[in-house]
């Protein structure tokens, strides 16, 4: 009996996955956030023998990484209802006007890592729906604490981008999508499944 009394306890102590903020809203805990975001992420990784050349990972900012993400700001910032309520406004007219996708690039040299300029050696396509679009990178200023919070996988030796792609996320949720980076130094393809 005892024995079925600690299992039971124990049973119901796995059972609970989500966290209460103090503003009372219900989220998810973080395993579960980090599973979100790896099903919504990909990576690409070349090497000319021992050499690393190109290494870039990157997340789909669809609607259900948008409410992780929601969650998981409102857990680190410990948001009350007017912010959580500002934030989700903001995230809701991005999907309905762009689609985003965080990237973390590497190359190892810096003089390569120009995805920001206007004369930038890369171009990025988002390849969904039979149709292809061509995205802008812009880089992202937060702290490396701030960024690591909302993806795990960057690290301080990786250039975190923005990419912003003119097609609402909204139209093209739910469908498999291709991202392509490509410039003289090499190309890959990430891709993102529904």
């Amino acid at each position: 009996m005892k024995y079925l009394l600690s299992l039971c306890f124990l049973l119901s102590a796995c059972a609970s996955t989500y966290e209460v903020t103090p503003a009372g809203h219900t989220i998810k805990t973080k395993d579960d956030y980090m599973e979100v975001i790896e099903k919504y992420s990909d990576q690409v990784r070349q090497y000319s023998g021992f050499y690393n050349t190109l290494d870039f990972q990157a997340t789909l900012l669809n609607s259900t990484v948008a409410q992780a993400q929601l969650a998981q700001s409102s857990m680190l910032y410990q948001w009350d209802d007017k912010r959580f309520t500002e934030e989700k406004g903001k995230y809701e007219n991005r999907l309905s006007k762009e689609t985003e996708v965080f990237l973390s690039f590497y190359t190892p040299e810096r003089k390569n890592d120009d995805l920001f300029k206007d004369s930038t050696i890369w171009k990025i396509f988002l390849d969904v729906d039979g149709r292809r679009y061509e995205g802008k990178a812009k880089k992202i200023k937060l702290q490396l604490a701030e960024i690591e919070g909302l993806y795990p996988y960057h690290n301080r030796f990786y250039t975190p981008y923005s990419v912003i792609f003119p097609v609402p996320m909204r139209s093209i949720e739910g469908k498999p999508m291709k991202m392509t980076i490509t410039g003289a130094v090499g190309s890959g393809v990430l891709n993102f499944q529904p």
